[in-house]
Parts: C-alpha cells; structure tokens; sequence
C-alpha cells in the first residue's frame, strides 16, 4: 500500500531500521527553497531508496510566561547540497512523494555499507586496523584537509580514550572561548594569578608544595573580637584551617577558621579568618618558571590559571599562543579514532567520535599495522555547548565539594538562649492555669521577649531570613523536525 513519505515516518518503528522504499509518485514541488538556492533534486517514479535512519534536524524552544497553548515559529530549512559523487542524501519527511515498502522483496546488496563515526567507534578492537574511503565530512574540522576530504583513502587504526585539559579563556565579558588541550602539547606556560571570592576558596587553594600568598582586595570587619580584620592591600600567608571558640552573646560557639601569616613591614602577626568571610583575594605569584601541561597538572590542584610563554612549534598554527589568560579547569577522557592517510600510515591523527561525525565506506582489512607510527594531536577550539556538555557529563562521575561554613546564625543564638530559658522554667513550680498554656504561644512569647536583648544588627538579620520570595514560573514548549537519511540505488 502506498503512502506519503511523511505518513511513512510517522508510522515507522525504529526498531526495524533499514527499510527499503520504491517511490509510487511525486516530486519536490516547483519553487521550493532547493531550487531557490540552486540545488534541485527529483525522485522518479519506480526508483528505489533505502532508510537507514532518522534524525532531529531542528528543535526550536519557546519561553511563554502565563500563556497557554502558545506555537513555537516554523523553523527555516537550509538548502540541501547533492554532490555528484554522493550516495547519501537527506532529505524532509514533508517531501511531496507516495512510497511503498518492499524491503522483504529486495536485495539489500544493491545499497553501499557506510559507516559513521560513532559506527565505527562501536566496532570491537580485534576489527582494528581497516582501510575505508571517506563519503562525507563535516565543514570546519581542525584536521589538515589533506587528511579528511571526500574520496580520500585512510587508514583507521584503532580506538582509545585519551585525555585532554578542558580550558577556558580568562575574560571578564562574554562569551569565552573554550579549548581541549591535550597532555602531549609542547607549548610551554608560566602561572597567573588567581582570584579567590572567599576564604573558603583559600583554603580549597593551598597546597603542600608552597605557600599561598595573597592580597586582599576587599575589607573585612569581624564580628567577633577572637577573629582578625582585614583592610585592602593586606597580605596574608595561608596555612591550614582549624576551629576556634568566640564568644556570640555571652554563648561560646565554635567556628572554622582559616591560620593566616598577616606580613607586616618588618614582622609577621597572626590572623585568623573565619571560613565564611566574603571578602576578595588575589595571588602573589613568585614562581617565573615555565611549565609543561603535564607538571602543571602533575603539581597543582585545578582550576589553575596561565599563559602560554612559549609556543607549540610542532603545530603549524598555536591558536593558544595570541590568548593574554587561560584557565586550566579539569581533566577529562574522551573517545578518539585514531586515522592516517593510506599513502603515509605513519603519519596518524585524533579524531573526536562526539564532535567529527564522518561517513565511510570499509575497503578492506589492513594485512598488518605499521611498526610504529606518530600521533600528530591538536588543540581543539570547542563550542558553548559542547563545553557544557562536557562540565556536565564530567560532573555526573565527581562528588560535590563541601559546602562552605556559613556564618553564626542568630536563629542558633537565640533557639539556645531559649533552651536555657526553659530548663530555668522546668524548675520552678507551675500554677495549674501554666499546665494548660499551648506550647506555640509559649515559645512564641519567650522568643518577643528575648528579641529586646538580641543586638539591632542582629534582629535585623533576622527580619531578613524572614522575608519571603516571590517565584515566577515560565513554560517551555519545543517543536522538532526529523530529517530522513536516505541511500539512492
């Protein structure tokens, strides 16, 4: 039975992928956006395709507040390209075209075994090496286009996972540009200062190698006498972190404090900072030696902040050299293939399997694998998206750091004022009208009349934990559009 291409999709179960089509009818209507842009394509009656799979080609979302039922816009379709050598083509469900499906009638031989990069990933090691030519790769890879270019044979050598330093670029604006680095780039850095929000961050900081020497760039008044201030352009020598009593309304409590060295003109003196102080910190560096990417995360704890000093002369063009900051944030794993030409197997490259999504024919096995080859890795300049993807999928596999110690909270001050108030209570002796006194009036009432002693600074902490927010919610709604990939005979 025939049936419109679109009606087809809609009804297809995925799950009996590849299915083989013979077109009844149809053709891309006249004036479509194909033609507008020079490119045409018809399917002639009689002619055989094969589905191999489907995919989202756009997904539009829409942000309504207090609206309902509200449409996303219909997405604009770029214009399809049909080189001539090329067996893959895609194209929209919504194409004017009646199919039928005689995919238990048909040789499944007629149509090319291509690959994708993911396929290929998927394929076990002993399949490994293969030679295959390249059908279709993406625009704007970083791979020398001698390498990667359609017609062109290579070998694909193995699979692996290897590292690379997920980096940033240190600007105050955005957007920033985002890097994977990997372990085996030759460029050389130098450090650059930190910056450091809390005294939390410092202790988080520190490390067994050195010293952490820091300016302040924000004063700091404690509240307590036992803990130091801080004015700015105070440097402080960071050593570890301990807790200490201070005394808060006539109550000891404990704090976690960070040991300081506060340098002086001529002496050193003795600081302590309270863990939850939000003041401003920056780093002293002394250090003017130039590192490696490996010593660097070798010796210090990430994120850590530099810049190149000298750059990779392996590599034609080191797009980290012209970068006035970075910030090295995290080590991460990612899949690779590992390619070369087939004229020079020697010569080997790293393609990423999530981010270069090529098409291959298989040629044939590879008799044997070169002796020993050179594996030529890039520094590879990633989107927004990717990078957070990347921040978020790393994070899926990593505990969340302590929260940092907040600061003495009068609530705290005033529930153990309120203790000792009652066990005061429960010694004396009770009239019967007291027995019968509802407890929530009685607390509240103590609470009213302890408020008189609590200092003006803190009751006005307290009006502000008491305030409260106001939320707005907001209705996404999505469309997607599927794109069909097709193998013509």
């Amino acid at each position: 039975m025939a049936l419109s291409l679109e009606e087809f999709v809609h009804s297809l179960d995925l799950r009996t992928l590849p299915r083989v089509l013979e077109i009844q009818s149809g053709i891309y209507f006249e004036g479509s956006i194909y033609e507008m842009f020079g490119n045409e394509c018809c399917l002639s009656t009689g002619e055989v395709i094969k589905i191999t799979g489907l995919k989202i080609k756009t997904i539009i979302a829409e942000m309504c507040e207090h609206v309902e039922g509200c449409a996303s816009p219909q997405p604009f379709e770029l214009p399809m390209n049909f080189p001539d050598r090329k067996d893959i083509v895609r194209i929209l469900p919504s194409l004017d075209v009646e199919v039928k499906d005689i995919t238990d009638s048909c040789d499944a031989n007629w149509f090319l075994e291509l690959l994708t990069t993911q396929d290929l990933f998927e394929m076990t090691g002993k399949e490994f090496p293969i030679v295959a030519e390249v059908i279709e790769v993406p625009q704007g890879n970083q791979l020398p286009r001698s390498i990667l270019q359609p017609g062109k044979t290579i070998v694909i050598h193995k699979k692996y996972q290897a590292s690379r330093i997920l980096t940033s670029e240190i600007r105050s604006n955005f957007p920033k540009r985002h890097f994977l680095i990997p372990t085996s780039y030759k460029g050389k850095f130098k450090r650059r200062p930190r910056e450091f929000p809390t005294a939390y961050d410092l202790e988080i900081a520190k490390s067994e190698k050195e010293p952490l020497h820091v300016v302040a760039t924000k004063a700091f008044h404690p509240p307590h006498d036992e803990l130091s201030s801080v004015s700015v352009g105070d440097q402080f020598l960071v050593h570890h972190s301990q807790t200490t009593e201070v005394l808060c309304e006539g109550i000891r409590k404990v704090v976690k404090v960070l040991t300081c060295e506060k340098i002086l003109t001529k002496s050193y003196e003795a600081a302590l900072l309270p863990l939850y102080m939000e003041g401003g910190f920056v780093e002293v560096i002394h250090d003017k030696k130039q590192y490696q990417i490996s010593e660097l995360c070798a010796q210090f704890r990430l994120p850590f902040n530099v810049k190149v000093s000298v750059r990779d002369l392996s590599i034609e063009e080191d797009i980290l050299a012209a970068i006035p900051g970075l910030q090295l944030e995290e080590a991460i794993t990612d899949s690779y293939l590992l390619i070369s030409d087939f004229a020079n197997p020697r010569e080997c490259w790293e393609i990423p399997v999530g981010r270069l999504n090529m098409t291959v024919q298989l040629v044939s096995n590879l008799s044997r694998e070169p002796g020993s080859f050179l594996v030529r890795t890039l520094v590879e300049e990633i989107t927004e998206e990717q990078y957070y993807m990347m921040r978020r999928y790393e994070s899926s596999f990593l505990h969340p750091p302590p929260r940092p110690p907040k600061r003495p909270s009068v609530e705290e001050t005033k529930l153990t004022l309120l203790n000792l108030a009652e066990e005061r209570t429960v010694a004396l002796p009770k009239s019967p009208k007291s027995l019968h006194v509802d407890r929530p009036k009685k607390l509240h009432s103590n609470q009213a009349g302890l408020d008189s002693k609590v200092p003006v600074g803190c009751q006005n902490d307290l009006a502000d934990l008491e305030k409260g927010k106001r939320k707005t919610g907001t209705t996404a709604v999505a469309g997607t559009k599927v794109t069909t990939e097709i193998f013509k005979n």
